[in-house]
C-alpha cells in the first residue's frame, strides 16, 4: 500500500512539473511575441559583430558617438552616391536603393545586389546588415537604426576625395581607399597640364542643367563632373558662380540669367523627364560665346549626377575629349 502511495505522489510531482515547465514555456513565448522585432536586430546585430570581429566607436557628422562593426560584412548603402565609392572599395555589398541602376555606369556593379526601393524597411531588414550608409537628411533614418549600426553622412560637409577616405575607414578598407585617390591625383596631373596646353590657363566652364521648371547651376563640388573640371584640371570658375554658388554647392536660376553665370565652356545635363530644356531656345543661350564658339559640351544627367570613383573616371574621359579636341 505505502508502495502505492509512493508511486501516486510522484506521479504528481512529475504532473506538477510538467505544468510549471509549460507554464514558463507559454510566458516565454509571450515575451518573445512582444519583443521579436527588437531582438531580431539585437540577435542579427550581435551576430554580425561577431562574424565581422566586433565593434569600435565612430563619430557622426552630427556629432554622434555610435558604434560600427569595425569590418562589416553585410552593408547596404542607402545613400545612392556613395553606393559606387563603396564597391570601389571591395566591401561587400548586399544591397543599394534602386535609383543607382538609373546611372549606366553604375548599373551594372548591381547584378548580384538587392536593390532596395525608397521607405521599404522591411526589405532592409530581409538583407541583414551589419552596417547601413545613409544620408543624414533620410526620413528613415530612426527606422534605419533600430535594423543596423546606421551612419548617416552629411553630402555638404565632404569634398568628394575626403569621403571616400571617409568609406573606407567605415568598412575597414583605408589602404584600398588611398590607393585608388593616389592613382586618381597622378592621372589628374598629366590631364591637367594637357587642359591647360588646349584651351589655356584662364579659359573657364559652367555646369548647368534643368529639372522640371528649375534652372540649376552648380559649384565646384557637387557632381556632375564639377569635380574635375574645378579640383582635377583647374578650370576657373566664373566670377559669378564663385560668388553665388560655391559656398551653398547649387543655385537656381532663370532663363534670362544664364549669360550672368555662363563661362568660355558650357557644360549642359540633359536633365530629367519633365525638362523641356526650352532655354535653349531663347536669344539669350544664342548669343552665349560658348554657344557661338561651339563650345557646348552635353552630358547625360543620371550618370554625371555621382562622384564615385567608377563615375568619375568615365566623366573624365568625356570632359577631357571635349576640353582638348
Amino acid at each position: 500500500m505505502k508502495k502505492f502511495i509512493s508511486i501516486i505522489a510522484l506521479m504528481m510531482v512529475l504532473v506538477l512539473a510538467a505544468c510549471s515547465n509549460s507554464g514558463e514555456s507559454t510566458e516565454e513565448s509571450a515575451e518573445e511575441v512582444e519583443g521579436s522585432a527588437s531582438e531580431t536586430s539585437e540577435e542579427t546585430s550581435a551576430e554580425s559583430s561577431e562574424a565581422s570581429g566586433g565593434m569600435v566607436s565612430y563619430t557622426t557628422d552630427g556629432g554622434e558617438e555610435i558604434e560600427i562593426p569595425e569590418d562589416p560584412q553585410r552593408v547596404v548603402v542607402m545613400a545612392t552616391s556613395y553606393f559606387g565609392n563603396v564597391m570601389q572599395l571591395d566591401a561587400n555589398v548586399v544591397g543599394a536603393h534602386a535609383r543607382v541602376t538609373e546611372s549606366d555606369v553604375l548599373e551594372p556593379y548591381t547584378e548580384d545586389i538587392e536593390l532596395v526601393e525608397e521607405g521599404n524597411i522591411e526589405q532592409v531588414m530581409n538583407l541583414d546588415p551589419d552596417l547601413i550608409i545613409a544620408f543624414n537628411s533620410d526620413e528613415n533614418l530612426d527606422k534605419l537604426k533600430a535594423i543596423a549600426p546606421t551612419v548617416p553622412i552629411d553630402y555638404a560637409k565632404w569634398n568628394y576625395l575626403d569621403i571616400h577616405r571617409e568609406l573606407g575607414k567605415i568598412t575597414n578598407t583605408e589602404e584600398k581607399a588611398e590607393e585608388w585617390i593616389a592613382g586618381w591625383e597622378a592621372e589628374l596631373e598629366e590631364n591637367k597640364a594637357a587642359v591647360e596646353e588646349a584651351i589655356g590657363a584662364d579659359a573657364t566652364a559652367s555646369v548647368i542643367e534643368q529639372y522640371a521648371k528649375d534652372i540649376y547651376v552648380y559649384g565646384t563640388n557637387w557632381g556632375r563632373g564639377t569635380e574635375i573640371l574645378y579640383q582635377g584640371l583647374g578650370v576657373d570658375v566664373p566670377e559669378a558662380i564663385q560668388n553665388d554658388v560655391v559656398e551653398t554647392g547649387w543655385k537656381a536660376i532663370s532663363a534670362e540669367e544664364i549669360e550672368k553665370y555662363s563661362g568660355d565652356y558650357m557644360f549642359v545635363g540633359t536633365g530629367d523627364s519633365g525638362a523641356d530644356n526650352a532655354y535653349r531656345d531663347t536669344a539669350v543661350w544664342e548669343n552665349l560665346e560658348a554657344v557661338q564658339n561651339d563650345r557646348v559640351v552635353e552630358f547625360d544627367s543620371p550618370t554625371f549626377y555621382y562622384n564615385d570613383p567608377y563615375s568619375l573616371e568615365y566623366q573624365k574621359d568625356i570632359i577631357m575629349e571635349a576640353l582638348t579636341k
